[in-house]
């Protein structure tokens, strides 16, 4: 009997918790036009030991989906307990592992540096809007509690100053505010090296 050939499916995706899956999954699905890519169908799962399962384990984890995706997407914080701290060092460290596994020449890595939290922080106005907030009083926070330098257009401490606005506006973190965010904030405002090399790697595999 002659053996069935079956395409293989376009991307499957590692990120380290829900947060960064929702998010990935709400660009995919909802922001693939902003992105400059085709719609595709994506498998996205989240590593049960998070920034360190993805850091040590993404290979091993990727490995049986090898023949079955045409490529592989790898999300990970720069900043966990234990992390080396080091952008270059943890995406070589990632991007061996995968290129071992059978991803070589059709997987990336994706570090954010520090965490998720620095995707949110553009100058789109839904930002503020959905944190029940305006610039002013976040801007204002980031001062006070030194997680925003004024001459910087980007907060140092982006997960600190989200749960901040946060806990001044009475809102809860949740994956649902990612996923909010992602489907409101205009894409082009982002001026994230991660984000932006998020984008790229999408485009080169996926152009409309």
């Amino acid at each position: 009997m002659k053996a069935t050939f079956h395409e293989p499916k376009p991307l499957i995706v590692l990120t380290a918790d829900t947060q960064q899956k929702q998010t990935v999954a709400t660009l995919l699905r909802h922001r693939w036009q902003s992105l400059g890519i085709r719609q595709i169908q994506a498998e996205i799962f989240s590593h049960p030991r998070h920034d360190p399962g993805v850091y040590h384990d993404a290979g091993n984890f990727l490995a049986p989906f090898a023949k079955q995706y045409s490529h592989a997407l790898v999300l990970i914080d720069a900043e966990w307990g234990g992390s080396p701290l080091d952008v270059a060092k943890i995406k070589k460290k990632i991007q061996f592992d995968l290129d071992e596994n059978g991803w070589k020449g059709r997987s990336a890595v994706i570090v954010l540096n520090p965490e998720l939290e620095i995707w949110v922080w553009n100058q789109s106005l839904h930002v503020p809007k959905l944190l029940n907030a305006d610039w002013n009083t976040i801007k204002k926070i980031g001062r006070q509690k030194a997680y925003w330098n004024a001459n910087e257009n980007k907060p140092t401490r982006p997960k600190e100053l989200l749960e901040a606005v946060l806990r001044q506006t009475n809102k809860k973190r949740s994956s649902s505010l990612f996923v909010r965010l992602a489907q409101k904030v205009g894409l082009e405002s982002c001026k994230d090296e991660s984000f932006n090399r998020f984008r790229k790697v999408l485009c080169e595999w996926f152009a409309d």
